[in-house]
């Protein structure tokens, strides 16, 4: 009998320290305890290196400006600051939005959307077709293009995304990079390699005597702020947007507890290539664009998801604003500031991976 109760005690605590007890002694949990501390105090330098490297990248453009004689010491150049800096903030809003659905497929597949930007291309060309074909609205579009964008999603999900769930993720890289090709190649067949605009809203508003900032850029913040709310509610607050989360999180567990991780790959999927393709129609009105722009959308896209968390909503938020502000800073104060701003999101992509992989929230790899 006490044999028996030694060996079930025996058992038992084996099961509590998962099924071995090699250590049992104090130092081996304080040395446990002191590596967990460590990792810590790292996560801490890292962030604070990140911060160091992100105020010296925002002070660098205004250096160079000093130095090439682009900053004028006057009222009206520093209300011309003021006036790129606030349409850089508003471009951001946009950025940000269509950049949470590259966040929203990797959170939830662990899949790297490579034709993200190609997604915002389409987004683009539909509002164009129905503004300019079907005399409809760009904002009043929407209500058609984004159902359809949904069921693309949906259906790229099943025919492509859904072969490399579970797959390294560079199977994912590659597929998706070969479609966005294709993409990119399908809209240079029907609408050529020539730039496309849509003309909308093109006055300005005076905020202030010297800021100024363009109707269709108010529009496009504003809309994209009212979608990306209600998708981050949607994701909070309703029973399959915690059930995306729950995926998100750990996809075998959130199966066990009953939820159809294939149904949440397919809504997850359709959302993202819908707030792709709302993305395109809101810079559809505010730049050209032509089949080989995807590939901007996307490198902003990988920055945005890079700086603020890979599959952090909020990450994705904050990271659109600083990258658009960043851009805007180096287009108006570096000569030739416009050629430089692709070279400014490569670096500093580089540079957040090379100090702090998991981004501004920290997200760690699974």
């Amino acid at each position: 009998m006490d044999d028996s109760a030694e060996t079930i005690g025996r058992e038992q605590g084996d099961r509590e320290t998962g099924g071995s007890r090699p250590f049992v002694d104090a130092p081996p949990a304080i040395g446990r305890r002191r590596g967990r501390g460590w990792m810590e105090r790292s996560e801490v330098r890292s962030l604070h290196l990140l911060a160091a490297f992100l105020v010296a990248a925002y002070a660098l453009p205004f250096v160079i400006g000093i130095w090439s004689d682009t900053i004028r010491w006057d009222a009206e150049w520093f209300g011309y600051l003021g006036t790129v800096m606030l349409s850089g903030f508003l471009q951001g809003g946009v950025y940000a939005m269509f950049a949470v659905g590259l966040t929203m497929i990797f959170g939830v597949m662990r899949i790297i959307n490579a034709a993200h930007g190609e997604m915002v291309m389409m987004g683009a060309y539909l509002t164009w077709v129905a503004f300019f074909f079907l005399g409809v609205d760009p904002l009043l579009s929407l209500v058609f293009t984004l159902p359809i964008a949904f069921l693309l999603g949906m259906a790229l999900q099943k025919v492509l995304l859904n072969a490399v769930v579970g797959q390294p993720e560079l199977t994912g890289l590659l597929v998706t990079f070969g479609l966005g090709l294709t993409m990119i190649y399908v809209a240079e067949l029907i609408f050529t390699t020539d730039f496309r605009t849509i003309p909308y809203a093109p006055q300005t508003v005076q905020i202030t005597d010297t800021i100024a900032v363009s109707q269709n850029k108010l529009i496009s913040f504003t809309m994209a702020l009212v979608i990306s709310v209600a998708v981050y509610f949607f994701l909070k607050l309703s029973r399959i947007g915690k059930a995306i989360r729950a995926t998100a999180l750990n996809a075998e567990v959130a199966m066990v507890c009953g939820i159809d991780v294939g149904r949440i790959y397919l809504i997850t999927a359709g959302l993202a290539v819908a707030l792709a393709v709302a993305g395109g129609a809101l810079v559809s009105i505010q730049f050209g664009f032509n089949p080989e722009t995807g590939i901007v959308y996307t490198l902003q896209a990988f920055t945005i998801i890079i700086l603020g968390g890979r599959g952090d909503y909020i990450g994705a938020l904050i990271g659109g604003f600083m990258l658009a502000i960043l851009e805007s800073l180096v287009s108006l104060l570096i000569p030739n500031g416009t050629a430089m701003v692709e070279l400014a999101a490569y670096s500093l992509l580089i540079a957040v991976l090379l100090i702090r992989p998991g981004g501004l929230m920290g997200v760690k790899d699974t």
